[in-house]
């Protein structure tokens, strides 16, 4: 009977976590395109490597400008492996809560043989 209520615990705040996502997703992904938006157009240097490269062969981006641009390259290649990083272990994480939805329907699935 623990084990019953745990389950119908786990099953409430998965349903719980699930709507709420319905919300926060479609939020997050607004909020990242405008972000974006926002960057490329008050600051195209960080997005937009068209920008880049015309101003590269036009020779009119300044040298401290450069200097870190050249410096923040490897920062954002770590901070990409780090959000890739986090996107597996997220994956993780939802494996393991699948799992336990394994189990619960195995657990169904064999108290209605019995």
């Amino acid at each position: 009977m623990h084990i019953d209520t745990q389950f119908d615990a786990f099953l409430e705040k998965r349903r719980k976590l699930t709507t709420a996502w319905n919300i926060a997703g479609p939020l997050s992904l607004l909020g990242l395109a405008a972000i974006f938006a926002w960057l490329y157009l008050k600051t195209p240097l960080l997005v937009n490597p068209f920008e880049v490269a015309d101003q590269l062969e036009s020779g009119t981006i300044d040298e401290p400008t450069l200097a870190i641009m050249s410096m923040m390259l490897p920062v954002m290649t770590s901070l990409c492996f780090m959000v890739l990083v986090t996107v597996i272990l997220f994956v993780y994480a939802f494996i393991s809560n699948e799992k336990k939805y394994l189990q619960i329907i195995e657990r169904l699935a064999g108290g209605r043989d019995e």
